[in-house]
């Protein structure tokens, strides 16, 4: 795969199977079924571990959870509980739902070109995945770093923090990993549209100034060829959705609870004058979203685009072009690449202004 994907996307694939978010193994590993065991192996050992750390926090008698009051307490309780779904989904993917995400893979290993031969290159062309995953890691380590220093640590924030903290690690990583999918996504759908908008360009440059015998019958079969480029982009995307079909939206859950019961407790230590500043330590969860929401929006909006620069394609004279075009606008409109949480909502900016009138 390093071959075939670049480094980055070689290192950063590795990265995860460190954490045990991704099961398979990458091209040019030896002996893959063993690795790929291993890798099963390793994302089980996690699970147990995550779930028994849950399970401690919960129903052990030291101080995980807040002691002050029932609703701190009732609200750390939420919490661990959200955290603990969020993480099952995920390793239970890993463990399970394997060959979405190898299909997935091998499909975008057939689209894509040769990778960028730089690292500097491929930093561009991938930006927006690296300025996420950093930006998250390097921000969580600075909001901890700001805790330890200006908070009074007690035995409660030592032992929550301590216990919650990986979990939040995980949770954010998987959405990384989200954005790093859409992302490889966007670029396929960004690149048929480029290469639509030559098309219609070359056939109004035909239509105008000149064109040659046989032009329209190269020009139809260039859109099937196109046509038939969609169709494995659309079963990429239908891949991305069944390999991460629950832990989208445990994820998503996990972090729009924690942000709301964060601002509640938050309003609740000032009222009561509470010592406790550790609230703020949610503002990487507050921009998760978002800049999930981002990618994917980006991804969905690049769909009337292709339409637009598919119907931007001259026809003068040729029967069989029209029909070929009007085939792969019913394709467009029948298999639109849409991303959503199991089919209840769209993840696009509406999501946002939903989520926001509930919490207000």
């Amino acid at each position: 795969m390093s071959g075939q994907l670049g480094q980055l996307l070689h290192s950063h694939l590795r990265f995860y199977q460190l954490l045990g978010l991704h099961g398979l193994p990458l091209p040019g590993d030896a002996q893959p079924e063993q690795k790929a065991q291993l890798l099963r192996l390793w994302a089980g050992c996690l699970m147990i571990s995550f779930t028994a750390i849950a399970v401690l926090c919960v129903t052990g008698s030291d101080e995980f959870l807040y002691q002050g009051d029932a609703f701190g307490w009732f609200n750390d309780m939420l919490k661990y509980g959200f955290a603990e779904i969020a993480v099952l989904s995920i390793y239970a993917e890993t463990l399970w739902h394997r060959h979405p995400l190898a299909r997935f893979w091998q499909l975008y290993a057939a689209l894509a070109p040769r990778p960028a031969p730089t690292w500097r290159l491929q930093l561009q062309q991938h930006w927006r995945f690296v300025v996420i995953l950093y930006g998250t890691l390097l921000l969580e380590c600075l909001l901890m770093y700001s805790l330890y220093r200006m908070q009074v640590l007690s035995r409660h924030l030592v032992l929550f923090w301590s216990t919650f903290q990986p979990f939040v690690l995980i949770v954010h990583l998987r959405n990384t990993q989200f954005v790093l999918h859409m992302e490889l996504l966007r670029q396929q759908l960004l690149q048929l549209e480029h290469e639509l908008a030559l098309l219609a360009a070359y056939s109004t440059f035909a239509s105008d100034v000149a064109s040659f015998d046989g032009f329209e019958e190269y020009l139809r079969r260039r859109v099937r060829h196109k046509q038939l480029i969609y169709a494995r982009i659309y079963e990429l995307a239908n891949y991305f959705r069944e390999a991460f079909k629950s832990s989208v939206l445990t994820v998503l859950l996990m972090i729009y609870v924690r942000i709301a019961i964060d601002c509640y407790f938050m309003y609740y230590t000032i009222f009561k004058n509470i010592n406790v500043i550790d609230y703020y330590l949610l503002l990487p969860a507050v921009l998760e979203v978002p800049a999930f929401i981002y990618v994917s929006q980006s991804c969905m909006q690049l769909m009337p685009r292709i339409a637009h620069q598919l119907h931007n394609i001259v026809v003068t004279s040729s029967p069989e072009l029209s029909l070929q075009l009007q085939n792969f606008s019913l394709q467009l409109l029948h298999q639109y690449v849409r991303i959503d949480l199991l089919g209840i909502a769209v993840l696009d900016s509406y999501l946002l202004t939903r989520v926001g009138s509930q919490s207000t």
